[in-house]
C-alpha cells in the first residue's frame, strides 16, 4: 500500500512539473498574457513573410472582387500590426490585452485571409497552393504557443521550426 501510495504522489508530481513546463512560454491573468518573445517573434516574422509572399503573388490580386480585396487588405493590416508589436517588444517577453484573445485574432485572421486567397491560387497560381497549405499549418502552432488551444498536449504533426523553414523556402 505505501509503494503505491508513493508511486502515485511521484506520477502526480511528475505530471504536475510536465504541465508547469508545458506553460512556461505563456503566463495569462483575467485580461492580460505574457509570452516568450523567442518562440512567438519567430513564429510572427513568418507569419508576416508570408503573408506578404501571397500578397505579392501577380494572379491573387486581379482576381479578387472588390469586397474581397477590401476584407484581404484589412486582414493584411491587421496581422502586421500583432506582428509589428510582437517584433518592438521582442525584448524577453511581451503582454498583450487579451479582451480580443489576440493569438486566437491572428489565427483566424490568417486562416479568413488564406480562404479567400487559397481558391484564386489553385486556379490561377497551382504552383503556389502547396506554399498555402504550409501557412496554414502556422495557425495551430501560433494559437498553441499562445495557449489558445490544448495543441501543446498532442504530438505536432510538423515542428514550428520545419513550418516556418518552409514558409521562407517559398514551398
Amino acid at each position: 500500500m505505501s509503494g503505491d501510495f508513493m508511486r502515485n504522489r511521484f506520477l502526480a508530481l511528475g505530471l504536475g512539473a510536465l504541465l508547469l513546463g508545458s506553460t512556461a512560454a505563456c503566463t495569462t491573468t483575467a485580461n492580460t498574457a505574457s509570452f516568450n518573445t523567442a518562440a512567438l517573434n519567430s513564429d510572427a516574422t513568418a507569419i508576416a513573410y508570408a503573408v506578404q509572399a501571397i500578397e505579392g503573388i501577380p494572379e491573387l490580386e486581379s482576381h479578387l472582387s472588390a469586397s474581397e480585396k477590401a476584407k484581404f487588405d484589412n486582414l493584411v493590416a491587421q496581422i502586421r500590426s500583432v506582428t509589428a508589436q510582437v517584433a518592438a517588444n521582442s525584448n524577453g517577453s511581451i503582454t498583450v490585452a487579451t479582451g480580443k484573445d489576440w493569438a486566437k485574432s491572428l489565427g483566424t485572421d490568417l486562416e479568413t485571409l488564406l480562404a479567400i486567397a487559397t481558391p484564386i491560387v489553385k486556379v490561377y497560381s497551382p504552383s503556389a497552393a502547396t506554399y498555402m497549405q504550409t501557412v496554414q499549418a502556422m495557425i495551430p502552432l501560433v494559437e498553441a504557443l499562445a495557449g489558445v488551444t490544448a495543441a501543446p498536449y498532442a504530438a505536432p504533426l510538423q515542428s514550428p521550426e520545419l513550418v516556418r523553414a518552409r514558409i521562407y523556402q517559398g514551398v
